[in-house]
């Protein structure tokens, strides 16, 4: 039995696509990942986010019928070698098991563009719940200490987390 089609994108979108890559990440001139083209076995969705170490898209994994996040890494950042380095720190992140870390699900190149497959968590980002209302300093600490126990079961696994910041955020006195 094959999968089930997902539950959002329409069958022309899971069944059809070619390779898309992003402009300054892969070979190729697409200006962003495309609805329906494909990176190995998902197929894009949309666009999530871009960051310094690439572009996160929102993806269906045919063969295992779920949606998953997938970060295509910016080719300035990595040589050679880096696939290596890749896989290996794919593989330590796939041991963290922890509710506030992501499930590493895979990890590998498609036409040279480096990938990871990732957990879907459907939700504001931190900076988006931020700015979405005023948050009192209790609200704040939560989250950070939620934040933080990711963090040290990553560090556990000898994992170091590169890009962790807070910006400032409006707070509320009551």
């Amino acid at each position: 039995m094959g999968p089930r089609e997902p539950p959002e994108p329409s069958q022309d979108l899971v069944s059809g696509g070619e390779t898309t890559f992003v402009e300054g990440l892969g070979e190729g001139d697409a200006d962003a990942p495309v609805a329906g083209r494909t990176i190995g076995r998902y197929v894009v969705l949309s666009t999530l986010g871009a960051g310094a170490m690439g572009v996160v898209v929102s993806a269906y994994d045919r063969d295992l019928d779920r949606r998953v996040a997938i970060k295509l890494l910016r080719p300035d950042l990595w040589g050679g070698t880096e696939a290596d380095v890749l896989q290996r720190e794919a593989r330590a992140m796939a041991r963290v098991s922890h509710p506030n870390v992501v499930q590493v699900y895979d990890a590998g190149a498609d036409h040279g563009q480096l990938f990871l497959a990732m957990e879907y968590v459907d939700g504001l980002t931190l900076r988006g719940w931020l700015q979405e209302t005023p948050r009192t300093v209790s609200d704040i600490l939560s989250v950070a200490q939620q934040a933080g126990k990711g963090l040290a079961a990553a560090h556990s696994a000898g994992l170091i987390h590169r890009d962790l910041f807070l910006a400032s955020v409006p707070l509320r006195t009551d």
